[in-house]
């Protein structure tokens, strides 16, 4: 899926300068068709793992320090179960990097000129707009379209150099998004990879917006993002 594609890009530009690793949960595999809730549940068994290893002294496990994190990554999609997902990560401290309609938005932010409109959960309007980005005119064209299991998106070699070029104003973008909240209760954090959102926020009712720049600013920034290691699970 596009979002391993992206992470393993991230991972081979910026992981031997911001010193971390990427490890995905084995049963998160693209293809697996793994609801939020199931998601979430891998990361919190890969965070049980973390903690147990720490107890027991398994280096190899890590060392549960505060230089590991565990993410779950997943869409909004047409899934019923994001609260269930949402709020069991917070009680197992999972961070989530949620998109709303798809991750297909923050690609996009990589070369929109500026905010885009919101598209409620009109997806295939994002993808036009890529579809008009040089090296993504086929994006999207020969999936199973979004959310499908049998023919995932994928990203190539030259749309994933297109992304990281254009990284900064990704995150530029995803931040304005989270300050453009219809409640004005939103803003984004002055502090590198941290939660914007205000606690009382519905994910359901949040339109055109995505978490995922703070995954990217722990990975790549000089100071917090010098991580040990990152371990996810995704879907």
């Amino acid at each position: 899926k596009t979002e391993r594609n992206y992470l393993e890009r991230v991972h081979d530009e910026a992981g031997q300068d911001s010193r971390f690793v990427l490890h995905f949960d084995p049963q998160t595999q693209p293809g697996k068709g793994l609801k939020p809730s199931e998601v979430v549940n891998r990361a919190v068994d890969v965070q049980y793992r973390i903690t147990r290893s720490a107890q027991e002294g398994d280096e190899e496990e890590g060392d549960g320090g505060p230089d590991q994190y565990v993410w779950a990554v997943f869409d909004r999609d047409q899934h019923n179960d994001i609260d269930e997902a949402m709020r069991t990560a917070s009680k197992n401290g999972v961070e989530v990097a949620f998109s709303t309609p798809s991750f297909d938005l923050w690609l996009l932010l990589h070369f929109a000129p500026g905010l885009p409109a919101n598209v409620s959960s009109e997806n295939n309007q994002l993808v036009r707009k890529l579809n008009a980005v040089r090296h993504f005119e086929r994006y999207g064209r020969s999936s199973g379209g979004k959310g499908s299991d049998s023919k995932p998106k994928t990203l190539n070699d030259a749309q994933l150099t297109a992304l990281w070029a254009k990284r900064d104003n990704a995150v530029r973008l995803a931040r304005q998004l989270v300050d453009r909240c219809s409640r004005g209760l939103c803003r984004a954090s002055s502090t590198k990879a941290e939660q914007g959102h205000h606690w009382s926020c519905d994910p359901l009712k949040r339109d055109t917006q995505t978490d995922f720049y703070r995954l990217l600013e722990l990975l790549t920034d000089d100071g917090r993002g010098r991580a040990g290691r990152e371990r996810r699970g995704d879907g």
